[in-house]
């Protein structure tokens, strides 16, 4: 039998939540800013932000006045939003659920909007999803859901890719497409979510810049920023990580000299709506 993998495991995102949240807080929040932007969000909106994670796309809308249910499958994600709902002053606007986004157990036709920002991507069942936020629709409401452009789109890929190379040099390239990037074409994308219940949908291909004053706040953050990433550097010894670090270190020199320092990141964000 094929073991799961991790980053399709509650427990091991749940385990990585604090340090994701590090990271992801500063490279997802542009693309949930936009996702609340391309759906109406409006006073007494209800909102359901499915696999929330550490929860940018449920503030967005709360601070658009909101009402919103955040769901995950991972206990440790919703406990990091919580307390930044508090922190941020939005937490009588948002309830929290352990919930798996391909099972949602809310009844039919309860909420005007639907997102899911990076989190949908990763499921085992994406069609599943897509019908589960269909299906807690009401009759005109929208789903918005984003997804990140597949290699060799986003400078992301392309500077893993050089570390990777570096610590390990005689390993192959993966010889098929990672589950993550099934979305990942607009067209498809598009065809999918109307295969699977929506009267309309479009998809935006957006870019946003993550700008950074220290290489450190990169080379620190990758080794813990997903389970995924987190066993990789389990594996590895300790010259395989010096070299893997030290390779992006010099990359951002060679390039951006001593800063500031920037990634640009490519998504797709898709808006479908349920027929009326």
């Amino acid at each position: 039998m094929t073991s799961q993998p991790l980053d399709q495991t509650a427990s091991a995102w749940g385990a990585s939540a604090p340090n994701y949240d590090l990271f992801a807080e500063q490279v997802t929040r542009s693309f949930a800013d936009d996702g609340t932007r391309l759906v109406r969000i409006a006073e007494g909106t209800r909102v359901l932000d499915v696999a929330a994670g550490t929860g940018n796309f449920s503030f967005s809308a709360a601070r658009r006045g909101a009402n919103v249910l955040a769901t995950d499958f991972a206990r440790g994600m919703l406990d990091v939003l919580e307390r930044k709902a508090r922190e941020q002053g939005v937490d009588s606007r948002i309830e929290t659920r352990v919930m798996d986004g391909q099972a949602l157990t809310i009844a039919d036709g309860s909420f005007d909007v639907v997102g899911s920002i990076f989190g949908l991507l990763f499921f085992p069942d994406k069609d599943l999803g897509i019908r589960e936020m269909h299906r807690v629709l009401v009759p005109g409401g929208r789903a918005v859901i984003s997804t990140w452009a597949p290699p060799p789109r986003g400078e992301m890929s392309r500077i893993l890719g050089l570390a990777m190379r570096a610590a390990f040099p005689e390993m192959l390239p993966p010889s098929a497409p990672q589950h993550w990037t099934e979305l990942g074409e607009a067209d498809e994308f598009r065809e999918r979510l109307i295969a699977n219940g929506f009267a309309r949908a479009h998809v935006v291909e957006v870019r946003h810049v993550w700008v950074f004053d220290r290489i450190e706040r990169f080379t620190e953050s990758i080794p813990k920023v997903s389970p995924p990433m987190v066993a990789m550097f389990e594996s590895m010894n300790g010259d395989q990580r010096r070299i893997f670090l030290d390779t992006i270190a010099n990359d951002f020199q060679v390039r951006q000299g001593d800063g500031p320092y920037a990634i640009t990141h490519e998504a797709l964000i898709a808006i479908a709506t349920k027929a009326a």
